[in-house]
């Protein structure tokens, strides 16, 4: 199959419109091809982000999205995933955003940029968690462009939980309610995602590439 090409706009104002604050948008069809995509992979639909390419705050001088603004992409939508915590957490998640009490804090990960993304364009990051541990989580952020309908930038890494008192990783297990409730969440989110991805590669399964 050939790569996606850039969806094309009769305008350069329709082709920006994901900035109009009402007005209905060419986007919309492109948008809701991304979610499916997404969920249908196992990516948390609820923490799913839109981030709009900005003109003169994205761009290099050769009219791409700069690489410094990938980790910013991908760190929204983090925060989204940090913030759906709070359906378990309660009251504890205003701690959580405040540094207080035991938190999430991303410890490392690395990005891999799969092409280039240039304005106009919106950008959808999601979260795929894979593994969990007492302390810690595995997961991919990925972000796909709307124009391509593409990957353009994916991250992989881990996010560990600090108890910011101590400054030391925090057992959820150990730490009781609702840290041992946040854990259990995170498990089954951990089990319904790998089932979709598995599901998914079955489905769609990648093609080998020719060895040089």
């Amino acid at each position: 199959m050939p790569p996606p090409t850039p969806t094309q706009f009769t305008t350069p104002l329709e082709a920006s419109s994901y900035f109009h604050p009402t007005a209905s948008s060419a986007y919309t069809p492109l948008r809701e091809q991304i979610v499916s995509l997404a969920t249908r992979q196992g990516y948390d639909f609820d923490s799913l982000t839109e981030i709009p390419i900005d003109w003169s705050l994205d761009q290099d001088p050769n009219a791409h999205v700069t690489n410094p603004a990938y980790p910013r992409f991908a760190s929204t939508g983090n925060m989204r995933l940090f913030e759906s915590f709070a359906k378990v957490l309660g009251e504890k998640a205003a701690d959580m955003a405040k540094g207080k009490g035991i938190g999430p804090v991303l410890k490392g990960y690395t990005l891999d940029l799969k092409r280039p993304a240039v304005y106009p364009d919106a950008l959808i990051v999601g979260n795929r968690i894979s593994e969990v541990k007492p302390d810690r989580y595995f997961t991919t952020t990925t972000i796909w462009s709307l124009r391509q309908q593409a990957v353009v930038a994916e991250a992989r890494g881990y996010v560990v939980f600090l108890n910011f008192l101590t400054g030391r990783p925090a057992n959820l297990i150990e730490m009781g309610e609702p840290y041992a409730a946040l854990h259990a969440e995170i498990e089954k989110m951990v089990k319904e995602s790998n089932r979709l991805y598995a599901e998914w590669e079955a489905a769609n399964p990648k093609k080998k590439r020719s060895q040089l």
